[in-house]
């Protein structure tokens, strides 16, 4: 398969998978892994469309934390992280890794605030617990159906 369907399909599991799949590097070196919201998807993030319009090529990647989570305590020592999305019954996962930084853009973060987020941030878009993230993968590793496949950003 050639790369640039392979990276359409890849788009295609990111805007359909459910969650995404955070990998932190805790301060004894192990990795740590959660469960996140998927701003790729239509169903989680209203403005999923207009968000990542442009963003097809370099697989941008936004998710929300919350200031004093222990994920972000790891993030401020080691911005080093891999998101992780699969479709296991189709046989298609894809990682990204790279360095991932804190949004500061209070314009962009009330544009992507949705009211069900109050049981986590009650203050809203302008909540100081509330926090954007934003990555910008440089390298992708996954599996499609005819095997595995890897290729530099």
């Amino acid at each position: 398969m050639e790369e640039k369907e392979l990276k359409q399909e890849c788009m295609k599991l990111m805007e359909a998978a459910d969650a995404a799949y955070l990998s932190t590097i805790s301060y004894d070196g192990y990795p740590h892994i959660r469960m996140m919201g998927n701003l790729r998807n239509e169903q989680q993030c209203r403005i999923a469309k207009e968000l990542f319009a442009g963003h097809d090529e370099d697989f941008l990647i936004y998710m929300l934390t919350g200031s004093s989570s222990s994920k972000m305590k790891q993030i401020r020592v080691n911005p080093k992280v891999s998101v992780y999305y699969g479709d296991f019954a189709q046989f298609h996962t894809v990682m990204f890794t790279g360095d991932i930084e804190e949004v500061d853009d209070s314009d962009l973060k009330k544009k992507i605030w949705q009211d069900e987020w109050k049981i986590h941030w009650p203050g809203g878009a302008d909540d100081p617990e509330f926090v954007l993230l934003k990555l910008l993968p440089n390298f992708v590793k996954g599996w499609y159906k005819e095997g595995p496949f890897e290729f530099e950003l």
